[in-house]
Formats: structure tokens, C-alpha cells, sequence
């Protein structure tokens, strides 16, 4: 079963220009098959689309961290991974 993860960046201050959400949440979730981003500048902007995304993609094992990045393009995750379905 495909395990995808939704990233619900929180962060007020601006991202860096050369920001990868891809890879900044595949480093903060490395078991998961796909990272989709929810954010205002970037990715999806709420979580009913990015989980509907998932699921259309084949993941059946979906989770939603809330992560605060720093100016390096770092994410923190504020709190544990939740699970939405599967």
C-alpha cells in the first residue's frame, strides 16, 4: 500500500527563492511514497485537495504533518503525524 503525506507548512516568514518543498518534505518523511505540500505560496492550498490528489495517486495510507520551516528551507515538524485515512 502507497503511504502519501501531506506537509501543512505554518511558516509566516518567507521561504527561500531556491525552496524545494519536494525534497524538504520527503527529508521530513523519507518512508512515505509521495509528499504533497500544502502551503500559501507553493503546492496545494487546503488539505481536501491535496488528500484527494493522494488518493486518485494510489495512496491508501494517508497522514498530515503541520511543519514550521526556517530560513535555510528546513522543516520542523510541530507536532506528531496525524493519520486521515488507511
Amino acid at each position: 500500500m502507497k503511504e502519501g503525506v501531506i506537509v501543512y507548512l505554518v511558516s509566516s516568514a518567507a521561504t527561500p527563492p531556491d525552496f524545494d518543498p519536494a525534497a524538504a518534505g520527503r527529508a521530513l518523511t523519507p518512508e512515505a511514497h509521495r509528499v504533497e505540500l500544502v502551503s500559501r505560496e507553493a503546492g496545494f492550498f487546503s488539505v481536501e485537495d491535496a488528500w484527494h490528489f493522494l488518493y486518485t495517486q494510489g495512496c491508501g495510507r494517508i497522514s498530515l504533518v503541520v511543519a514550521d520551516a526556517d530560513v535555510t528551507g528546513t522543516l520542523r515538524p510541530l507536532g506528531p503525524r496525524v493519520r486521515l485515512c488507511g
